[in-house]
């Protein structure tokens, strides 16, 4: 049977999940798959466009993914559960949102759900307020690798997970009504 793009995506969320993004590999996943690395290079140039492709399985409807919400509010909290739903989903996702942000869901989703009347673009906003999610969730995951290492990791992990839920629901209310235009934004000389 040929290897497609889609066998190769598949093996590399298999170790992502498995192993984190510190052990992605293009030989790990090539191994897992049980062909030899260069076999992958037919269908993905490097590892970077392999994590673009992971990322937009992880969040993009067109690649398996649940279709998106439309209000702003629910969108970000969808898109934490997609990062959270696997191990370093942030750290993946934030790689592939360093090359081209604008394309990669949920910034267009989210543009499309804030006004456009006052101060930055909605594209703009909407690029700010995915990445505060993803470092949320960076910062999430981070402290649940951290904790699980510890002999008291799930009481800990529980408490952990608890506190930055409630952080990320905070942090909405502070920071959407501002994104959205609903809100008084303070002037540049202000800030």
């Amino acid at each position: 049977m040929a290897l497609t793009r889609d066998q190769i995506v598949d093996a590399a969320l298999e170790v992502a999940g498995d192993y984190g993004l510190g052990d992605l590999s293009m030989r790990r996943v090539a191994a897992e798959l049980g062909v030899q690395a260069g076999a992958l290079y037919w269908h993905v140039a490097n590892k970077q466009e392999l994590l673009i492709a992971l990322s937009r399985r992880i969040l993009d409807p067109a690649s398996g993914a649940h279709a998106w919400p439309t209000e702003p509010r629910e969108i970000l909290r969808d898109f934490r559960s997609r990062l959270l739903a696997l191990r370093d989903g942030a750290e993946i996702v934030a790689v592939a949102h360093a090359d081209s942000p604008e394309e990669l869901a949920p910034v267009p989703q989210l543009a499309a759900g804030l006004e456009d009347e006052h101060g930055a673009p909605a594209m703009a906003r909407a690029k700010v307020l995915v990445r505060w999610a993803i470092g949320s969730v960076l910062a999430q995951q981070t402290a649940q690798s951290l904790t699980a290492a510890t002999p008291s990791g799930e009481a800990v992990a529980t408490a952990v997970e608890a506190q930055f839920e409630l952080d990320f629901q905070q942090g909405l209310t502070c920071l959407l009504p501002v994104a959205a235009g609903t809100q008084e934004q303070p002037s540049p000389e202000s800030a």
